[in-house]
This record gives structure tokens, C-alpha cells and sequence, in this order.
């Protein structure tokens, strides 16, 4: 059966409505931290489950369409031979010839390739030029077929592939010059490099060469060769830095691993899910969480991890932050400090009384001026934030370098629950309470993720809430 392939940790069940990733080996995939926060954020009960599949694999196939799995990210070695399961294929995975995402339709999953355009849009997100522009692409396999494509797609003016293997090289530029008619593929064995024009290139490493600490740089080994780099992209994103990536950083040309491809294909991959749009404030939020993950202490269990001097809580109001946060300074030891009574007593006045005499923007001015303040005057502390705290840009900026950020991440439904009766929260007075939540939670649902290190699930209790953040 289906759930017998998932592997340890994710073996739930029921199937229906879930999310999941086919491949073999998958036991180190990144791809749940995207997917079960992305579910977390937008309140979607739709756990991802990783499938370790190692044959018949239309068999499982069927089975996942059969057992409601609303849709599947495919990975190594599946992405040519998936293409045989599916009901139906989008355009531009079929002549990439790869697929590496299922979506659910009516009769069974219809097949997409999200790698090419999650490397696009990742690429875009560094301010690097595609359209107009000249490529140099290292490596002509599976992956270079990806970014070939996405060349000709995004309208580059010349693409050169060099590869070990000539014929290589050459069949993937005669294959893109089928489908591609403005923009010029140009063939090049390593050997005959120095044929390449002297100009500007976007370089892209395609290759597995930077996966081992014994490797060099890829295919051209002539340091003066990447000169001609106005900036450079390696698919590889562990290690963090590649030869590659390290000899282009030290001639001080930009430089990015892949990363962020791994982040947009999965989030391209849930918008299609969902048929949702996700913007860069979220999606950066998923990306500080894999450079945790993947960078900064991965293998320290949270028995003993060490906890920042400084925890903050943001979120809407009623998710909890207050008591939450004095629950959770009186366990540790820390102190606590509230932002809206820190400045009623500052001013003092009510928040009420500030809103109506001084208005928002006058008290919103007030939230930005006591960071600072409060950052050097308290240490080993948990800081709970106004629910409008996040919306300024220079806020969220502060509360980041503060120390760690917690988003309690609650319900419409609950929050309502919690604050209904309430007469002290100036912005909920009025008409349509339940609507006027709804509405003000989703305009700030990127604010609060784009500053927060962590979403916590605050539907739950204040004990589990707790367990979540230590």
C-alpha cells in the first residue's frame, strides 16, 4: 500500500486532501518545510508526505489519485517516466520532457514542470536579468534541458551550453532551436571554450560537480574564463558555497546558489494546488526557515538548542501573544514586556484614548520609536507585540535583528472567538466584526510572515502553543 512507502515520521492514516513527493532516496527532502508551513500559514489542513518509491510507480501512481492526494511533487529518478501516469500535461512540461508536479483533476493528475519557472522567478528575485540577456550554461543534462528552456521562455538573446560531450551539448540546442526561434543556442565542447565571444554572460551551473568537498570548479578550469560573468547561479544549494560560487564571489560578481530555485518550484507547485498566489514576503519567510534548516545549526535537537535573549511575538490581535507571552517569560525566567501597555504607560493614556485624540498614524509612530528602546533596554526577555506593529516595513526590519520572531498564526474563527466582546481594541469597533477580521488578517498575513522566524499554529492551547516556540 501507498502509506507503507511514506517514510518514518509522516506515516498517517488517511490520505485524502494531503500533499506529497515521489522519489528515491527522498529521506533528506526539504520540501515539507515548504509545503506543511505554506498549509500552516493559510490555515490548509494539507500535511505533505514524503513517498519513498522504488519501483511500480504507476501503481502508486493510481493508487495516491485513488486515495484523494490532492496533488504530487515528483523527484529524481521519476520526472521522464511520470509523464506515462498522467491524464493530461501542461505545454511547457511536455517539451521540457520533465514533470515534477501533479496536479488533481477530474479523471486523474494533470503534469506541470515548476523547476523551470521556480528558476526564473528566483533569479528575477535577485535583481539578474533574463530577458535581453546572454547565457552561459554549464552542462547539457537533465537540469541544463530545464534552464535551456527557460531561456528561450523568458527571451534571452544567445544561450551557449558547453559540455564535456559535444553531441551532448548539441542536441540540446538543436532541441531548443525547434521550440525557440529568437533566441540563438549555440553548442560548445569544454575543450573549445575560448570560442565563445568575449561580452557579458549570466553563467549557469547545471552540473553535480560542487556536490563533493574533493570537487573544483566545473567543465572550464581557466579562472580567467569567468571574467566574462556579470553574475553567476549554481542549482546546487548544499554546500551553501560551491567552488563555483566561491571563485565568482572573489572576482566580486554577483553570485546565487540553487536554494531559492528548490523554494519558488515547491511555492509554484502549492499555487497550483490551490490555485492561490503567493508573494515574495511569504515565500522569503519559507526561505529564512530552509537557510536555518539547511545552514545555521540543522542537526542540534530543541533539547539543545539554545534559546535567542530576545523572543518576540507578533500576530493579529486575539492570537494570543500576551498570554502566551507572560506564560512563557514566568517558565523561563524571562522578563515580559507587552509594546501597547509599554506605551500607555509612556503616554498615559489608553490605546483607546490615543487612537481617538492623537489618531493611528500618531500611534503607530509611537510602536516604531520603542524598538530601539526597547531593545537596549531589556535582555532575556519575551516581547509581545501590537497587532499593527508589523505593518511598516522599518518595523519588520527592526523586529528581525531584535532576536527571534514567533508569528502566532490564528483562525478568523478564533480570533473572533477570542476578542467578540471585547471594548478596548479601537480598530474592531463597528459593524460586521467576523468580516471586518477576516479582511484585516489576510492584508496583514504577509507582513507578519515576512518578519517572523517561526509560525506557530495559535488555535491551539497555551501549553501547546508554548511547546511550539521551546
Amino acid at each position: 500500500m501507498l502509506i507503507d512507502k511514506a517514510i518514518d515520521g509522516y506515516k498517517y492514516n488517511e490520505l485524502n486532501g494531503k500533499l506529497g513527493i515521489f522519489g528515491n532516496p527522498i529521506a533528506h527532502t526539504l520540501s515539507p518545510i515548504i509545503h506543511d508551513n505554506l498549509s500552516l500559514i493559510f490555515q490548509n489542513n494539507e500535511k505533505y508526505i514524503p513517498f519513498k518509491i522504488e519501483k511500480d510507480l504507476n501503481k502508486y501512481v493510481y493508487e495516491a489519485y485513488n486515495s484523494g492526494i490532492l496533488g504530487l511533487n515528483i523527484t529524481v529518478p521519476y520526472k521522464q517516466e511520470v509523464i506515462g501516469t498522467l491524464i493530461d500535461i501542461d505545454d511547457d512540461a511536455k517539451k521540457i520532457g520533465a514533470v515534477n508536479t501533479l496536479v488533481r483533476t477530474t479523471g486523474g493528475y494533470k503534469g506541470y514542470n515548476t523547476d523551470m519557472p521556480g528558476l526564473a522567478r528566483a533569479i528575477i528575485s535577485e535583481n539578474i536579468k533574463l530577458n535581453d540577456s546572454k547565457v552561459i550554461i554549464l552542462g547539457a543534462g537533465g537540469a541544463a534541458r530545464a534552464v535551456a528552456y527557460m531561456c528561450g521562455k523568458y527571451n534571452c538573446k544567445a544561450v551557449y551550453i558547453i559540455n564535456r560531450t559535444y553531441d551532448n551539448a548539441r542536441k540540446l540546442c538543436d532541441d531548443m532551436k525547434s521550440i525557440f526561434y529568437n533566441c540563438d543556442f549555440v553548442a560548445c565542447s569544454s575543450e573549445n571554450y575560448n570560442s565563445i565571444p568575449k561580452d557579458k554572460y549570466l553563467f549557469i551551473q547545471s552540473t553535480s560537480v560542487g556536490l563533493k568537498p574533493t570537487d573544483g570548479i566545473p567543465l572550464i578550469s581557466d579562472e580567467s574564463f569567468y571574467d566574462m560573468a556579470v553574475a553567476g547561479v549554481d542549482l546546487i544549494y548544499n554546500p551553501a558555497v560551491t567552488p563555483f560560487i566561491r571563485l565568482l564571489a572573489d572576482k566580486g560578481i554577483k553570485t546565487m546558489n540553487g536554494l531559492k530555485m528548490l523554494l519558488y518550484q515547491g511555492i509554484m507547485a502549492y499555487e497550483l494546488w490551490n490555485n492561490i498566489e503567493i508573494n515574495d514576503d511569504i515565500a522569503m519567510s519559507i526561505y529564512r526557515k530552509l537557510c536555518y534548516v539547511l545552514y545555521d545549526k540543522p542537526h542540534l535537537s530543541i533539547e539543545n538548542r539554545q534559546l535567542p535573549n530576545k523572543i518576540i511575538l507578533v500576530g493579529y490581535m486575539g492570537s494570543g501573544k500576551t498570554t502566551v507571552g507572560k506564560k512563557l517569560a514566568k517558565q523561563l525566567g524571562y522578563n515580559f514586556v507587552d509594546t501597547d501597555e509599554y506605551i500607555v504607560e509612556k503616554e498615559g493614556r489608553s490605546i483607546s484614548d490615543i487612537f481617538r485624540d492623537s489618531g493611528e498614524e500618531y500611534f503607530r509612530n509611537l510602536e516604531t520609536s520603542i524598538i530601539d528602546e526597547l531593545n537596549e533596554k531589556y535582555s532575556n526577555c519575551i516581547i509581545s507585540t501590537g497587532g499593527g506593529m508589523p505593518l511598516r516595513k522599518e518595523n519588520r526590519e527592526k523586529l528581525l535583528n531584535m532576536g527571534k520572531v514567533y508569528f502566532l498564526n490564528a483562525s478568523a474563527d478564533t480570533i473572533y472567538n477570542r476578542v467578540k466582546n471585547s471594548t478596548d481594541r479601537p480598530l474592531l469597533a463597528g459593524d460586521k466584526l467576523y468580516d471586518k477580521i477576516k479582511k484585516m488578517l489576510w492584508d496583514r498575513m504577509d507582513k507578519y510572515c515576512f518578519c517572523s522566524d517561526y509560525v506557530i499554529d495559535a488555535n491551539m492551547d497555551v501549553e501547546s502553543i508554548i511547546k511550539s516556540i521551546v
